[in-house]
């Protein structure tokens, strides 16, 4: 899949609805559906003389903070949407139980948040083919809340982990949640060097900025849970788009788990480049798609029928 390409929306959400037939909703009551909602833009293959260019960017603001050793799975079960398993620590082989690890991972935390909650990153290396395309070995990263654990089982939410995929543990953190909004300030800023918002493009005059990309709006997929993240301050997470496009058109959704993959090129992010592993599915985090329109060149011509 293309580096631009841009995939950005919520993993879980209610969404509210009413019935059209008066019999089946004589009270008016509000009712929640689960549901797909996705919007698709396509770019042309071939673009058409004197037509500028819709770019989309996606930033990421993560939450989570790493703790622990890298763990590899052994035993492993699924039941109801949820997985058991065992595992060892990479490079021994002690077979641990939920207890044992979740034990290791208390020591490691010291008290340093109350009450955390826990998640594991899997790494997970499956065989796909899309398309025509050969069947690839391709690497993926995935999140699962920790439930608990006995003498017997470490318990995940979800489905899809095998035997020998390797985890870590993660903890939703409020720090590392706000030092990320602050890279994704940065991160914008230098996309803003070479964008106008639209309010001051307006202001500016089309002539002026002719060939100038324009921000002119954008979208924020926020977890539910950053909201105790930030109590007592406002607009945290939208400062990193305000701040850069004054007067750009915003909206947003609180999700239940964002997707967001990164389409901002390596120029754009500095030394992060593009990693082979992506991780499109992320907790705690804020996705940020900003939408910019690039003019046709001047002199540039219109196809006419």
């Amino acid at each position: 899949m293309p580096v631009e390409t841009a995939i950005v929306g919520d993993e879980r959400g209610d969404f509210l609805y009413r019935s059209a037939n008066n019999l089946r909703n004589v009270h008016g009551s509000q009712k929640c559906h689960d549901d797909a909602v996705a919007l698709v833009f396509a770019k042309e293959r071939n673009s058409t003389p004197g037509v500028g260019e819709i770019r989309f960017h996606v930033a990421l603001s993560d939450g989570v903070s790493v703790v622990g050793p890298t763990y590899k799975a052994g035993s492993v079960r699924a039941r109801d949407d949820v997985t058991w398993l065992t595992a060892k620590r990479e490079g021994q082989t002690e077979v641990l139980d939920g207890e044992s690890i979740l034990n290791e991972i208390y020591g490691e935390m010291n008290n340093r948040i109350e009450f955390p909650e826990y998640y594991i990153r899997v790494t997970k290396r499956r065989k796909h083919a899309i398309g025509a395309e050969k069947v690839k070995l391709i690497t993926s990263l995935s999140f699962h809340l920790v439930r608990g654990g006995d003498e017997e089982y470490l318990y995940v939410d979800g489905a899809g982990i095998k035997t020998g995929d390797c985890f870590q543990f993660y903890y939703a953190d409020p720090a590392a949640a706000l030092a990320s909004c602050n890279d994704v300030t940065a991160n914008l800023r230098s996309l803003n060097l070479g964008c106008n918002s639209k309010s001051s493009y307006q202001a500016a005059g089309a002539t002026s900025n002719a060939g100038k990309s324009e921000v002119f709006g954008g979208l924020l997929f926020v977890c539910c849970g950053r909201r105790r993240f930030f109590s007592g301050r406002s607009n945290v997470d939208i400062s990193p788009f305000v701040e850069n496009f004054p007067g750009a058109p915003l909206a947003g959704i609180y999700c239940g788990g964002e997707i967001g993959r990164c389409s901002m090129r390596p120029e754009e992010q500095g030394s992060q480049g593009e990693s082979s592993t992506r991780c499109c599915c992320h907790v705690y985090s804020t996705v940020y798609l900003v939408m910019s329109y690039t003019p046709a060149p001047p002199g540039a011509t219109t196809l006419r029928g």
